[in-house]
């Protein structure tokens, strides 16, 4: 009998405890939940974080797996079996299926508004909005006060071309740093960039402003590389959900990525630009390249305790790290942080 399944690409999460039968769309669900204690981490899963090998199926915890993306649980008798289900390609016209899935959005009862970023996915979906003919919604745009990071240049130019009201969420480091805590709760695993800390910041101002649905961009490029790792889009829905909004991804669309994947991979994305062009969206978009979203180094004073990040390698029987890269700062701070929260003895 199928219990659960996840999306082919991860965006919904869920997790189980093989010994006991228990699943649940989260560790500390199924942990709370079902009465289970949280068990030893597991270092074969942490040695493949730190060395950015992510291994699917496994979770922080070693009693704890997660159900891979693309994959069904069952329960069998003997126990919970995982299989993995067949992705369908259905070729089709890649703009109506994007309205069809913008339609849902607006017509779902909820306050909406677009997260905008200065990039190509999330200006075509603005894009498509206008051409629609659709209700206005309000577009945010995360400004980070951070070198070489912020896009707000870029996006309220795209909102400016295409007549959309634009609200500016301002940022600095410390709302990075003040919100890991947080993040790092709901998303229950390491993180080696604070950048997708930047989901949780922008959605709660939505939740603040009654916001309960955000249109985003993401899934583009990982629909379009074929990447199933399951990493950066779950983080993203998880922290919406954490503020209480929908995240709603087109590009995720069960007849949409039936289209992108009927497609030669690509990580270039030429069916997005091509349909950029019809659009009329700038040439800068349409033609120039993905820009790197990771944030710069920052200070985690506190929350990188290196007296005990040198005992948690130590009882791993991992090397004592450096700390001299700022991905391995964050890699070691955030790893204490959801063994600690998660309350597995450090």
């Amino acid at each position: 009998m199928i219990i659960g399944t996840r999306d082919s690409f991860g965006f919904g999460r869920q997790v189980y405890h093989p010994c006991s039968g228990a699943f649940a769309e989260s560790i500390h669900a199924l942990l709370r939940d079902h009465s289970l204690a949280p068990g030893e981490p597991d270092r074969a899963a942490i040695v493949g974080y730190l060395g950015g090998q992510r291994l699917p199926g496994h979770t922080i915890l070693q009693d704890v797996r997660a159900v891979p993306p693309g994959h069904a649980l069952q329960r069998l008798s003997q126990g919970l079996v995982v299989d993995a289900m067949p992705n369908e390609a259905r070729p089709g016209d890649l703009n109506l299926r994007l309205r069809a899935s913008l339609q849902a959005a607006l017509h779902g009862g909820k306050r909406v508004a677009l997260a905008l970023s200065g990039g190509l996915d999330s200006a075509l979906l603005l894009a498509l909005l206008k051409a629609m003919d659709a209700p206005s919604i309000p577009v945010y745009i995360l400004a980070a006060n951070l070198p070489d990071y912020s896009e707000l240049d870029a996006a309220l130019d795209t909102a400016h071309r295409l007549g959309a009201e634009a609200i500016v969420v301002e940022v600095r480091e410390e709302s990075f740093v003040a919100a890991l805590p947080e993040a790092i709760r709901h998303v229950e695993e390491p993180l080696f960039n604070l950048h997708p800390v930047a989901k949780l910041l922008l959605a709660k101002a939505m939740r603040q402003d009654g916001i309960e649905l955000a249109i985003s961009g993401d899934g583009a490029d990982q629909v379009l590389k074929r990447d199933r790792s399951a990493n950066y889009l779950p983080l993203c829905k998880t922290l919406f959900d954490a503020a209480g909004v929908t995240l709603h991804a087109p590009f995720l669309d069960t007849d949409v990525i039936a289209h992108l994947v009927s497609l030669p991979p690509d990580p270039d994305k030429p069916c997005l630009r091509e349909l950029g062009e019809t659009l009329q969206l700038p040439a800068h978009l349409v033609h120039g390249p993905k820009r790197s979203r990771l944030a710069p180094p920052m200070d985690l004073g506190a929350l990188l305790d290196k007296a005990r990040i040198a005992a948690l390698s130590s009882r791993l029987r991992l090397p004592p790290p450096e700390l001299a890269k700022d991905a391995e700062r964050v890699l070691w701070a955030t790893l204490l942080l959801v063994l600690d929260q998660l309350g597995v003895a450090t």
